[in-house]
């Protein structure tokens, strides 16, 4: 007893110094809950949802919790968070049809929509409830269910003729249910026995015949609807209009008896709401207000679900704008992983033309994500599309390329200065004279940052350490100079893509900026003779731990390993992959839109349809997730972030960024005492125990107190996983064991210690 109690206090110490470290295979979601779909409240709580998840805000502890598929829920794409009215559940309506009921802070599973074969589109717009079973508008019909049993008691087609349509809304008053349609207003007698007979449906009329209604909903025990910007109530059998707007209505909800109208004008929000039907209608203002989607009264003021401005708090006169750390929005542009900072930005990096303003950047330090974006920086809203962004090794400083308004740098106390176009440095667009277009920024070896300033006579530029800059021509034919990414490999060569399928670019300057007679150039393209790669519509690029060249195509993969003549007779090589039984071209019908090579030489290669890691040598797959079989938001992942001290792999998707802890690290430099965790290694735990900070190829085995080997493996990088067995396979007994790190060549080695609860 008295040693299990010296483990526990241990126990308690070691958890305070490693409370930041996660164990292996470890998901976490970093999401943007600035789109808002619905709000409510629950006890203490006020709940807000997004596409792609959900949080509660503690009111008392000013706390923030949120939900999403890394820690509960089953899929992305939220279409509708509805909470039973007089009970404890919540049901989420997802696009594909999936539904997922929350009790507390158990999420169950209801896939029956989602795998029905009824029609392929079963999108879920909305939720009513009677009694304990909720009615769920989708668009082939209507759904009832029982939450409290997890089963499906019945599906309607409100027409007629029983054929499948669109339901939007549904609307349970006394005897009656009705179900706003895509034909219509349809109503039936409200009896379970008899929904499902399409005879029992009859087309109700709405007030304008020729204008479908927009909206239909339950007020007290009114049936209301909007027709364009007018509200009319049944009254009597008979439709009386009730309110009308010169502004456009984006929204009708009722909560707590009150009806809300959410209004907009020349991108300003507003909300008029009454508190009964004969009562004069009140407003609600402020700056923060563009596309309202929710709202709910607590007493003293309201909650405002805006699909742009997030949560925002309503009370006095004031706003205030109330949500949980995160990205302020999706990252498809170019980022960067350096200096323990990792940055992101919006805008796409496929995209060099596109007019959409995405100028946003995200900065997650120390675990904590800010935001650089126009609402905070108000200098941003006069900049173009930031598309990519690189770290200056040392100092930290961002610097941001702009699909428009050149080169913008901020510094660690948020100063930021921009480069425009300039006599010596970055050039005008040939086609619109005034735009400073960037599209990809890298460092090389000694700090120069070298960038693409496509559609211009010289479109390579470098801004060298001394603050000069000086620019290069390309001696190949590429439509327009349009270069996209650029990549630097440790020798200072520069790798560079096409926004046009042109190939693939690399430029060597020896190391002599200034100095032209020695630069030497070649482009691989598809074809023997050309370069050899799969496709000339290079993606990506990445350089591995050999100094072998990853080219990532559209379709597939090629790898450039020609060593000291890569600019005589250099051909891409297509590596062969074994999957399963099977073997084959790399990934040659998928689309590589980003490589990146983690601290074991292994390769993470984001796709369309997923992610894959192959080994080192990359003839095998180590892992694939998917959307389906991981964590991961969504397949379509557009780049990949690795951070190397500590393993963790950030999947930038068109849903949001997933990050998983992976087994590998980077290694260091010199032999030091290792961190252990867990440790010690708790009762039932049947995960990996990871052992970090080691040397490349470090030895590490783990003895009992006497010198008797229990375990001994190499490490991945600079960190050696271990399942908690023995040889045999056998979990280990309670008590302490030595872990003994020696490097590659056993010249010297430290010893720690692992304590286990069995």
């Amino acid at each position: 007893m008295k040693y299990v109690l010296l483990l526990l206090v241990f126990l308690s110490a070691v958890l305070m110094g490693q409370s930041q470290l996660k164990p292996i295979g470890w998901w976490r979601d970093h999401l943007s809950m600035r789109q808002i779909i619905a709000v409510d409240s629950m006890q203490q709580y006020i709940v807000a949802a997004s596409p792609n998840g959900y949080f509660s805000y503690d009111l008392s502890k000013k706390e923030f919790q949120v939900y999403s598929k890394s820690n509960g829920l089953t899929d992305v794409d939220i279409r509708v968070f509805s909470k039973q009215p007089l009970g404890n559940k919540i049901i989420i309506g997802y696009e594909n049809g999936n539904l997922d009921v929350i009790t507390g802070s158990t999420v169950r599973n209801q896939p029956d929509i989602k795998l029905s074969k009824i029609v392929p589109d079963k999108k879920i717009h909305h939720i009513s409830w009677k009694d304990q079973l909720a009615f769920i508008s989708t668009n082939f019909g209507i759904v009832a269910m029982d939450p409290y049993k997890y089963e499906i008691v019945g599906t309607y087609f409100p027409r007629r003729d029983g054929a499948s349509v669109e339901v939007y809304q549904t609307a349970i008053i006394g005897n009656s249910i009705y179900a706003n349609t895509s034909l219509g207003i349809q109503s039936a007698a409200f009896n379970m026995s008899t929904l499902s007979d399409f005879r029992s449906w009859s087309s109700f009329d709405s007030p304008n015949r020729q204008i479908l209604p927009t909206y239909m909903c339950k007020w007290g025990e009114s049936l209301l609807i909007q027709s364009r910007d007018s509200l009319f109530v049944m009254d009597g059998g008979k439709w009386k209009f009730f309110y009308a707007t010169k502004n456009s209505i984006s929204g009708v909800k009722t909560k707590e008896n009150k009806l809300f109208v959410f209004e907009t004008n020349k991108g300003i929000g507003s909300i008029t709401y009454f508190t009964a039907p004969t009562a004069t209608p009140q407003q609600i203002t402020s700056n923060q207000f563009t596309n309202i989607i929710d709202c709910i009264p607590d007493g003293t003021g309201f909650w405002v679900g805006d699909a742009s401005n997030g949560l925002i708090k309503i009370q006095a006169n004031t706003s205030q704008q109330i949500s949980p750390n995160g990205p302020a929005g999706l990252a498809f542009g170019q980022g960067d992983f350096k200096e323990g900072i990792l940055v992101a930005v919006a805008g796409d990096h496929l995209n060099l033309f596109n007019t959409e303003k995405k100028n946003e950047c995200y900065v997650l330090l120390n675990d904590k994500w800010k935001n650089y974006v126009p609402a905070a920086f108000g200098v941003f809203s006069n900049m173009a599309d930031f598309g990519s962004a690189v770290i200056e090794p040392i100092t930290g400083k961002i610097y941001i390329g702009t699909k428009g308004t050149g080169l913008l740098a901020i510094e660690k106390d948020d100063k930021y200065t921009v480069t425009g176009i300039t006599t010596n440095g970055l050039q005008s667009d040939r086609d619109q004279a005034g735009l400073c277009r960037i599209a990809s920024l890298a460092f090389d070896p000694s700090t120069n940052l070298w960038m693409t300033n496509p559609n211009t006579n010289q479109p390579l530029v470098v801004k060298k350490k001394d603050g000069t800059w000086k620019h290069f021509s390309i001696p190949f034919s590429i439509e327009k100079n349009l270069l996209n990414k650029i990549m630097v490999d440790a020798q200072g060569r520069k790798w560079i893509t096409s926004f046009n399928a042109s190939g693939l670019i690399c430029f060597d300057d020896n190391n002599t900026i200034d100095a032209t007679n020695d630069d030497q150039w070649k482009i691989f393209q598809q074809g023997t003779g050309r370069g050899n790669l799969p496709s000339s519509n290079v993606l990506s690029v990445a350089e591995d731990q050999s100094g072998n060249i990853w080219v990532g195509t559209d379709k597939g993969v090629g790898i450039i390993q020609c060593g000291t003549d890569l600019f005589r007779n250099c051909e891409a090589t297509l590596p062969v992959v074994q999957l399963d039984n099977f073997a084959g071209l790399l990934l040659s019908n998928e689309t590589i839109n980003d490589i990146k090579i983690d601290g074991a030489d292994r390769k993470w290669i984001a796709t369309n349809n997923g992610v894959w890691l192959l080994s080192a040598d990359g003839q095998k797959v180590v892992h694939r997730f998917t959307s389906d079989n991981s964590k991961l938001l969504n397949n379509q992942v557009l780049s990949i972030l690795i951070q190397g001290i500590t393993g963790e792999v950030f999947f930038m998707t068109s849903s949001g960024i997933s990050s998983y802890r992976s087994s590998a690290t980077s290694a260091v430099e010199a032999i030091k005492k290792p961190i252990v965790f867990p440790n010690p290694v708790p009762s039932g735990y049947s995960g990996s125990i990871a052992v970090k900070e080691l040397p490349l190829n470090a030895w590490v085995k783990i003895t009992e107190l006497d010198g008797r080997l229990v375990y001994q493996t190499r490490s991945l990088g600079g960190q050696a996983i271990w399942n908690g067995r023995n040889y045999k396979g056998e979990r280990v007994n309670s008590g302490a064991y030595l872990i003994i790190v020696s490097n590659q060549d056993n010249s010297d080695h430290v010893v720690g210690k692992i304590f286990f609860i069995k």
